[in-house]
């Protein structure tokens, strides 16, 4: 630690002392200026002398002055490299800034100006800065597109540079979008080529790159380790900007490790040096880790400043990342000092505005232009292969004429032998040779007209290959549209179908008039939910209850509609008052309208329900359940009225009847009623996988038996929320919470 002290102190010392060398160069350029008569020239020397007031004197407004000369004159000269160049230094310049508008539109000009004259060299580097602005908006699926578009450019021309520049951004794109190991991948590739060119900033980057993959995937040494790497490189290059990177990333693993002082001490550096430099961007990554920290350190007021200085630059820059990031921690500081309500509030909010970066239709995009990358660069393969095949014919038709021309030469030689030798053991044995010689020849002509068949046999097949492939490509992208309409339209439909479910279920303000303290946890799988619940109030009874129907999504919430339609039907036409009663008419109802006919046998669809009569004078609480339980608190104890194991909608075989039980318990003010549906014990989660289960549903209640009703659900939901963590929802959720 020492050592890194030193280094670092060091290094401010040497910055300092650059600062004064960098305003001697800046004098120096200054009077080349004044001097230079020639405007092409000047061009040029006003770019350097923006590029020591941006990178060494940390003074933008001066390098944007300069630029913007310099662009003036580039553009009364007509010079369309000058003009390429000068747009590129004032796009950067304003990506450093922030300033995302200015650096897209300048950026967007040099491409164009570039496809103008045709030079791919600038394509390359302006498509590269594209995609690194969108992926500071982080819209990765832009980002993306012009990064492959640059990959396969570069690739085209062989310019290693920007193809190792292209890799490494769109390694950070994948591995923020969890696609681990197609990040190593470009990664591996982009720090192979910065090796290669001996591009010590490239290494440094593509080290602390790696390092970040293997954060996300958990393997916290590993990361480590090429972090170390990446701040050994800044340092030999005294990369101030490089090094307030490492110190941030060095101190999210020790803050992992649990090594709390070590990270503070790493972030404060790493603030230190970003407030230096003024790139906004890293500024609200340092003020965000910091609060980390500080929070784990009990630091709470500086924790809280620090997550609102993030947030102010998450503003000014429109950073969806860094708001995400704020979010998540002040629902961790919320958390801890047990106002719930505000803790599951900002935890949705990070999880809103981390849904909006990381959405599945980004990925899709992302993935497609992946696909049609590898796809185009198979068909450039083909396209070399069928080069090759024809030089290869080339070559066979060449030994052909060589062969003939080696037959005639023979033929001659044996004519030539005739005539010089008489004698009739020469002449025999001159014939046996040629014949002999004539044979392999016509052998070696039956072999190439083979291999010549094979290689048009090769080429028929490429070509079939070729058309397949295109063919396939315009499916899959016709095919992609269709079903991404047809998803649209189906959305909308069950989202329209939501609100006509929402609509036949008593609203909370309803339900409050009967019991002032009350809460509604409904979380459905699939918009709409196979779970309800129903209540009325009769003179001083109100009766209530929750239900829990097959299927979730939109078969589900049909057969909810069919419950609610049966109860209200038993209740004010058929005058049925008493729970089992009540039970007994929807379980004929289901059988009777869920029957084809009288001789088909009911469908499979059934009903769980627990249904409650409250007195609220004599606080009698009258009650039959299915299947679904009922939980009482009494202070701080939990206790769970068993349901009858009877499903409604069923026939049971040889069984005419179901026989429901009609159970009371006598309440007092104060005691909670819990009733809820089986998706929340059912939910996989936790470490192992496993279900949430009654017993641990039951604990919760115990943790929260002294808050109000939006106290509990907040507990309740964020709890859940925790257990399931990026695990899917298996079934609809509800849970009703009532105090008498």
């Amino acid at each position: 630690m020492k050592v890194v002290k030193v280094l670092f102190s060091a290094l401010i010392l040497l910055s300092i002392n650059q600062s004064g060398y960098s305003q001697a160069k800046v004098d120096t350029l200054l009077l080349k200026l004044y001097q230079e008569p020639r405007d092409s020239i000047r061009v040029l020397i006003l770019k350097d002398i923006a590029y020591e007031y941006e990178v060494n004197e940390q003074n933008p407004i001066l390098a944007e002055n300069y630029l913007l000369e310099a662009k003036r004159l580039a553009e009364n000269l007509k010079n369309d490299k000058l003009k390429i160049e000068v747009y590129t230094s004032l796009g950067v310049l304003y990506r450093n800034i922030s300033n995302y508008t200015n650096a897209l539109k300048f950026h967007n000009d040099a491409l164009e100006l570039a496809k103008s004259i045709s030079d791919k060299h600038y394509q390359c580097v302006s498509l590269n800065n594209l995609g690194v602005v969108y992926r500071r908006l982080d819209n990765h699926a832009y980002a993306s597109e012009y990064h492959i578009k640059a990959l396969k450019l570069a690739e085209e021309i062989k310019d290693t540079f920007n193809i190792a520049v292209a890799c490494n951004s769109l390694g950070n794109i994948f591995s923020l979008n969890g696609r681990y190991d197609e990040a190593l991948e470009y990664f591996q590739r982009a720090l192979f080529l910065s090796k290669k060119m001996e591009n010590l900033l490239g290494q440094a980057m593509n080290y602390n790159n790696i390092g970040e993959v293997y954060e996300f995937k958990g393997d916290y040494e590993k990361a480590k380790e090429y972090y170390s790497k990446s701040l050994d490189v800044n340092f030999k290059i005294n990369s101030l900007k490089g090094i307030g990177i490492n110190y941030n990333a060095l101190g999210k693993i020790e803050l992992y490790l649990g090594n709390v002082a070590k990270a503070y001490n790493y972030f404060k550096k790493s603030l230190e040096i970003d407030k230096q430099l003024g790139d906004k961007k890293f500024l609200a990554d340092s003020y965000i880790n910091l609060a980390k920290a500080q929070l784990f350190l009990n630091y709470n007021n500086q924790a809280l400043s620090n997550i609102d200085s993030c947030l102010k630059i998450a503003k000014q820059i429109n950073s969806l990342i860094h708001f995400q990031q704020a979010y998540e921690v002040l629902s961790t500081y919320y958390q801890r000092i047990g106002n719930h309500g505000k803790a599951l509030e900002y935890f949705k909010l990070a999880s809103a505005y981390k849904d909006s970066v990381l959405n599945e239709k980004n990925s899709r995009h992302i993935s497609t232009i992946q696909t049609l990358y590898e796809t185009e660069k198979k068909e450039n393969e083909i396209k070399l292969l069928l080069q090759q095949q024809e030089l290869k014919q080339r070559e066979i038709t060449k030994q052909k004429i060589q062969t003939y021309a080696l037959l005639i030469g023979l033929l001659l030689s044996g004519f030539m032998l005739v005539a010089i030798y008489f004698t009739l053991k020469v002449k025999r044995k001159t014939a046996d040779q040629l014949a002999e010689q004539i044979k392999e020849i016509e052998l070696k002509n039956v072999l190439l007209e083979e291999k010549n068949q094979e290689i048009e046999e090769q080429k028929i097949e490429i070509e079939k290959n070729k058309n397949f492939i295109e063919q396939k490509n315009k499916n899959l992208e016709e095919a992609y549209k269709i079903i991404e309409n047809y998803i649209e339209k189906i959305t909308d439909s069950i989202r329209y179908a939501e609100r006509i479910q929402e609509s036949i279920q008593p609203s909370l303000s309803q339900i409050k008039s009967a019991f002032p303290d009350t809460f509604v946890l409904n979380r459905p799988k699939d918009i709409v939910s196979g779970d309800f619940y129903w209540m009325q109030k009769l003179g001083k009874k109100v009766f209530f209850a929750l239900a829990d129907c097959t299927g979730h999504g939109v078969p589900g919430a049909f057969m909810s509609i069919i419950g609610i339609d049966i109860i209200n039907q038993a209740i004010n036409q058929h005058h049925l008052f008493k729970t089992d009663d009540i039970l007994s008419f929807i379980d004929q109802e289901l059988v009777r309208r869920l029957s084809r006919s009288k001789v088909e046998k009911v469908l499979k669809d059934s009903m769980d329900i627990a249904l409650c009569v409250f007195d609220s004078e004599t606080y009698l609480l009258e009650y039959t359940s299915a299947l679904i339980p009922i939980f009482l608190q009494h202070n701080s104890t939990i206790e769970e009225l068993k349901p009858d194991f009877i499903t409604l909608g069923t026939r049971l075989t040889n069984i005419n009847k179901k026989n429901f039980t009609v159970k009371t318990k006598k309440l007092i003010p104060g005691d909670w009623i819990f009733i809820s549906s089986d998706g929340y014990f059912d939910q996989l989660g936790g470490e192992n996988h496993k279900k949430f289960m009654r017993s641990r549903f039951k604990e919760n209640l115990m943790l929260v038996s002294d808050l109000d009703g939006e106290g509990k659900c907040s507990h309740l939901e964020k709890t859940l929320l925790d257990w399931m963590n990026n695990t899917e929802q298996i079934d609809d959720i509800l849970v009703w919470g009532i105090k008498v």
